[in-house]
């Protein structure tokens, strides 16, 4: 390691700054952290730096439904407080959100869990970083599918691991097959991960279709991954199937829930883990020892949510249905282009020549929206795909129209 001494100004500095300077410049960074910044959240923040500015912008980056939060749970929250649980939780969660959770996941998508196999944890994301950090070791291989979820990479590789992406195409669906999963085993895979409710495609699986994914990773020992955070925003009566319900094959299934998307409670952190009590077991001793647990209120606040699942879900996924369809009329008038419209989530992955873009680099495309129709879009470089964008339908109504608006302006 090469140690630069640095004093700034004069040679008149004193040897507490000469100790402190010679620290800050010697110090090295974990390769670990040696990671691509999140796109979503650099496309947001140019987006913010924009506003600071004066001016006005229209954000098709938003990874959330942005719709008034139930007063059942703003009521559950301040009762908690009221109440003065405003402790130390468990750090599994408390027992009554984990009853709650397990519940609502066997009434409405056909799993067997108990309270053992119920783990609450800081937001869906952070269940799965716990997933990769408790299962990964360096060496390691997880299979990722793409289009994927930008952090699913970056997880991997603070893990110590190694990513084999796994391509699919908008001619197939933007599945994958079987077939290909066998072909792209070695025996360094260690992982699969299956967004289904596929952030950004919005794709759903069958249940055939996932049986057979799951029959695969339980023959080969795979660990099956399904982060199902989307599960509540399926639309046109399509019908959501999660891979908790094989039972024969749940020794390898992990499923990751949240309450940010179903429920619209992103910036409340809850999420959940449901695996085998042996999962659950080694999960509790990391989380003790990273962030302890969940926020109490949040917890409080989430339960109130799953007590009211059936009045605040509909109206969630009633609005954001609502606001998907408006999105595709309103592009196919501007752009003259009928976009395929998603089963499930909040985005629509858009090619950029349906916008009329002649180019392929997407970055490029979205910063060049951003400066010329103040519009911003995640580009789906950041997902694996280049030559596309992401388009958020989770957003306001009005802010929706008015970013086709502008883009239509400097497009055609």
């Amino acid at each position: 390691m090469d140690y630069h001494l640095v004093l700034a100004g004069s040679m008149k500095a004193t040897w507490d700054q000469v100790v402190f300077s010679f620290r800050v410049y010697s110090m090295k960074f974990s390769q670990r952290v040696h990671i691509p910044p999140s796109a979503t959240l650099a496309m947001n923040s140019a987006a913010q730096e924009k506003k600071k500015k004066g001016e006005t912008v229209f954000n098709l980056t938003t990874g959330e439904p942005r719709v008034p939060l139930s007063s059942f749970i703003q009521e559950g929250a301040l009762k908690a407080m009221q109440s003065g649980k405003t402790f130390y939780t468990p750090t599994s969660g408390i027992v009554e959100l984990r009853e709650k959770a397990f519940e609502w996941m066997n009434i409405n998508y056909g799993t067997h869990y108990t309270l053992e196999n119920s783990f609450a944890t800081n937001g869906g994301k952070y269940a799965l970083y716990a997933l990769f950090q408790a299962f990964l070791e360096t060496g390691d291989e997880i299979l990722i599918l793409d289009p994927y979820w930008v952090s699913y990479p970056s997880m991997a590789h603070l893990a110590g691991a190694t990513s084999k992406i796994l391509s699919t195409t908008f001619e197939n669906g933007w599945k994958i097959t079987v077939s290909e999963i066998q072909n792209a085993l070695c025996e360094k895979t260690k992982m699969l991960i299956l967004n289904n409710g596929s952030n950004p495609t919005g794709v759903l699986y069958t249940r055939e279709e996932l049986k057979n994914i799951a029959k695969v990773c339980f023959e080969n020992n795979i660990l099956l991954v399904s982060d199902e955070v989307y599960s509540g925003l399926t639309y046109d009566d399509a019908e959501y199937v999660s891979c908790g319900e094989f039972s024969e094959f749940v020794e390898n299934i992990v499923v990751v829930q949240s309450m940010s998307k179903n429920f619209a409670m992103s910036g409340w952190r809850v999420g959940f883990i449901f695996a085998t009590k042996e999962i659950i077991s080694q999960l509790s001793t990391f989380q003790g020892q990273s962030t302890s647990g969940t926020s109490s209120i949040s917890q409080w606040a989430a339960v109130a949510a799953f007590e009211h699942s059936k009045e605040i879900m509909p109206e969630i996924k009633h609005e954001l249905e609502m606001r998907r369809n408006i999105f595709a009329e309103k592009f196919e008038k501007i752009f003259q282009k009928k976009i395929p419209v998603p089963k499930c989530g909040l985005y629509y992955f858009i090619p950029m020549h349906f916008f009329g873009s002649v180019g392929e680099n997407s970055l490029e495309f979205c910063m060049q929206m951003l400066d010329r129709a103040n519009v911003a879009m995640v580009p789906g470089i950041a997902f694996g795909k280049e030559g596309y964008v992401r388009c958020s339908f989770g957003g306001e109504m009005e802010e929706i129209e008015q970013a086709l608006e502008n883009l239509g302006k400097v497009m055609l």
